[in-house]
């Protein structure tokens, strides 16, 4: 029986899948599987995985496309190794990582650690784009200030500090929880299921994966009702004190996107009110989209209105808003509440 299992599934990912395998196979510690699942591409995926000569890659096709979340799941049944190395099909692995996070979760009294990211761009297009510098010049530096145990833990509640791609675990937690069988916030799910068992986050302060940022994006591809799952698991996960922080006060949304809609309807199948949305600055007096009809609001009239509670449901303003909020002494998980 091999040390570690290397995780990974593929979709369609034959643009890149080469690149990231051959990451794998030139790891320092060579006593690992490269377990694939991959999920009914119809692309040359799979040609290009049964391409490399390696006893140590085992491919599992299934024969349509179940959603990345049941594919993570059906491989933590097939895993018997005591580690497993999550490996995502278009980010590329240092050679050290394996060793690195091996060493390092076998001296300390963690479950599962994460290791420090780079941003890479697909090309240069891509390398060009403000997506791509915000990515590279905030949010890598956000994820990667996350590193402390308590910090980890404290941050995890509020929003995925945890990059899927850079994780290494004991087998066994990952599998006594489960991964969700959903299409969006596998990951995260995944991670708030551990952090509510009591199991214990880590993080090697090395960059050991290089995460590539492409124009391809599943997350655009997946459905209202992929969202909405995906969604219902996170607040599932959070309601305990989502709801106490809920309580007896009038509740108001920042965002009007995706998510911010997303989240207005699970709460009102929850018989729970919406006042209304709020944005930075407005000039759209009223939302009216998907079933849903509130008002809209600025920042700075919510501000000024008391006994009230704002979910904070848009990611790229997320850290600006905080430190606004706190600015006005209004405190975390009683006078705001942060979803994603």
């Amino acid at each position: 029986m091999a040390t570690i299992t290397a995780l990974m599934t593929t979709y369609n990912a034959s643009r890149w899948v080469e690149v990231s395998i051959a990451s794998i196979l030139s790891q320092t510690f060579i006593d690992f599987e490269l377990l694939i699942i991959d999920d009914g591409s119809n692309d040359r995926t799979t040609q290009i995985i049964n391409s490399f000569n390696d006893k140590r890659i085992r491919l599992i096709s299934n024969s349509g496309n179940k959603g990345v979340g049941v594919c993570l799941d059906q491989a933590l049944s097939l895993i018997n190794t005591p580690y497993i190395a999550k490996v995502d099909a278009d980010d590329i692995s240092l050679p050290c990582r394996f060793e690195e996070q091996l060493n390092y979760l076998r001296e300390h009294d963690f479950d599962i650690v994460k290791c420090f990211l780079s941003y890479f761009a697909d090309d240069e297009c891509v390398q060009s784009s403000a997506r791509f510098k915000q990515f590279k010049s905030h949010k890598e530096r956000l994820i990667n200030s996350v590193s402390q145990p308590n910090d980890i833990a404290r941050t995890l509640l509020d929003w995925p500090c945890f990059p899927h791609t850079t994780y290494f675990a004991k087998t066994e937690p990952l599998q006594r929880v489960g991964y969700p069988h959903l299409r969006m916030f596998e990951d995260y799910v995944l991670f708030l299921r551990l952090l509510n068992a009591g199991y214990n986050f880590g993080c090697v302060e090395k960059p050991l994966v290089n995460m590539r940022i492409s124009d391809f994006s599943v997350t655009a591809s997946l459905s209202k009702w992929d969202l909405e799952q995906g969604l219902s698991f996170v607040v599932d996960e959070k309601w305990n004190r989502l709801s106490q922080c809920l309580s007896n006060k009038s509740l108001y949304i920042f965002g009007t996107g995706q998510i911010a809609r997303a989240f207005a309807r699970l709460i009102t199948e929850r018989k729970i009110g919406i006042e209304g949305f709020v944005e930075k600055t407005t000039t759209k007096k009223v939302l009216n989209s998907d079933g849903i009809i509130a008002p809209i609001i600025s920042l700075e009239d919510y501000l000024a209105l008391s006994h009230s509670v704002l979910v904070i449901a848009a990611q790229p303003v997320r850290e600006e808003l905080i430190e606004i909020l706190e600015g006005k002494m209004l405190q975390k998980n009683r006078d705001f509440f942060i979803l994603a």
